[in-house]
């Protein structure tokens, strides 16, 4: 992250993906590119705001917890020293308890034990995993109630491929819905639709100044576009270029990056955000603060 944001447009600003922000937030890309931490000071930066915010994981794998600096779990948690922001993770598994349980409670007791443990078995796969977490997901982005004591709500989303079966998953469901007009949870129906407004939802995507985090991006870019999924704009993070470095060493590898920065603004980026290497990753709520006032000043 950086005090400074470098848009396509040649203007300097700060945060400026944070002015007038839709409801939703949703940051895309490929591991390790610095996702939670640009999510986390968002964020943080809505809240010194005085807006409420929740902050969620989609990631299986999520450090949301380090980067904050609290413990999590799979409702929202108030995040000390920042009012009004709070942060949970979806925790597949969990969820996947939370559906069976669900799913096979109304049997209890009405039907022999032999039937409902083969009802379980039958929930205990890979793909009610997969289902639960998209149910979990579908239901903060498409069901008002769930998320009606926030102003924003912010997605610090898995590696891409993870991603992309959210997303996959979001389209089969819409289809199934537009062809069969089943009894689909209203949650689950307005799904794909909200993705699709960009009034409700701004996706960024956050990459690096590399070959293959940059074409990673513009293939997420390119599906998400097929799925009807516009992309607001791109954060590229972590660049030697733009840290103005002077070490002989470091300025060579910044001069390597200047061809890919290059292409995502000129080829893939209608909003375009440069930002230069740090030498320590903000973590820590007073950290993510101090970065958050930093960039609007």
């Amino acid at each position: 992250m950086t005090t400074q944001i470098l848009w396509q447009n040649g203007d300097i600003g700060r945060m400026d993906f944070l002015k007038d922000p839709t409801r939703t937030l949703f940051f895309a890309g490929k591991g390790g590119v610095g996702k939670t931490s640009i999510a986390c000071a968002a964020a943080v930066a809505l809240a010194d705001m005085g807006r409420r915010v929740l902050l969620v994981s989609t990631d299986p794998a999520s450090n949301l917890d380090e980067v904050l600096g609290v413990p999590l779990a799979t409702a929202p948690t108030a995040v000390p020293s920042v009012d009004g922001l709070f942060a949970m993770n979806i925790d597949p598994e969990a969820a996947a308890r939370e559906y069976r349980d669900r799913v096979v409670g109304p049997y209890q007791g009405l039907l022999p034990e032999a039937a409902v443990a083969a009802m379980e078995e039958q929930l205990s796969g890979a793909c009610t995993v997969e289902i639960a977490a998209f149910d979990k997901f579908s239901e903060l982005l498409g069901d008002p109630s769930a998320t009606r004591d926030f102003d924003h709500v912010l997605f610090d989303t898995a590696p891409t491929g993870h991603t992309l079966l959210l997303l996959d998953a979001a389209e089969a469901y819409h289809r199934e819905v537009l062809r069969t007009m089943s009894d689909m949870p209203d949650h689950v129906r307005r799904l794909l639709p909200r993705l699709r407004d960009a009034e409700f939802t701004r996706v960024l995507l956050v990459t690096l100044p590399e070959a293959t985090p940059v074409h990673e991006a513009a293939r997420l870019q390119e599906d998400l576009a097929r799925a009807g999924i516009r992309t607001f704009g791109w954060v590229v993070n972590r660049s030697l270029a733009a840290a103005g470095v002077t070490d002989p060493v470091l300025h060579q590898r910044g001069n390597r990056e200047i061809p890919f920065v290059e292409e995502v603004r000129q080829r893939y980026a209608s909003r375009f955000a440069l930002l230069p290497w740090k030498p320590e990753p903000p973590t820590g709520t007073e950290s993510l603060l101090s970065l958050a006032r930093e960039s609007r000043n």
